[in-house]
């Protein structure tokens, strides 16, 4: 894909992540975990009070395991941030964003789907998975060699199953 390209498919998933994130209130919790060591819970806390519109990639690189710890409130308000600051930067290089596929690579069964998965994921309204959909694509088109064969269609089925389940 050339560089155009990415840029275009960028540009349509921001829009996307801006209008159908719109909607979302700052979370009362940021984490519900009681067991977060110091630098855990710091890494939680530097989003305290942040719009997420306001989610930078440096902050990303540095605290990028913040996105385990979040509670599902504050997990789904965070979320179109975390996408959106690579979009802003045309970046794809975040551990961040590894651990956003690797939590979609799920199996075909609901049924199959774990404990931290269900009560976050499932929040989304259609509209926002859409909008995951459209950055998944963007970071298709931007590294598609760079994860392991048949994860982007496992992530698509993935966010399907989740549009069918918002309806």
């Amino acid at each position: 894909m050339n560089r155009e390209d990415g840029e275009a498919q960028a540009a349509i998933a921001l829009s996307a992540i801006n209008r159908s994130f719109a909607h979302r209130l700052p979370p009362s919790v940021l984490t519900d975990s009681v067991q977060l060591s110091d630098c855990e819970y710091a890494e939680v806390m530097s989003f305290q009070g942040m719009a997420w519109e306001d989610v930078t990639f440096a902050q990303l690189e540095q605290y990028s395991d913040a996105v385990f710890w979040f509670s599902p409130e504050a997990f789904c308000y965070y979320l179109p941030g975390f996408l959106a600051a690579g979009l802003k930067e045309n970046r794809c290089d975040c551990n961040a964003y590894d651990s956003l596929i690797g939590f979609l690579d799920r199996s075909p069964k609901p049924d199959y789907w774990d404990e931290f998965f269900l009560p976050r994921w499932p929040l989304l309204t259609a509209d926002e998975i859409d909008a995951v959909a459209a950055w998944v694509r963007w970071l298709e088109s931007v590294r598609p060699d760079e994860i392991f064969g048949n994860t982007y269609e496992r992530v698509k089925d993935t966010l399907a199953l989740l549009k069918d389940m918002a309806h």
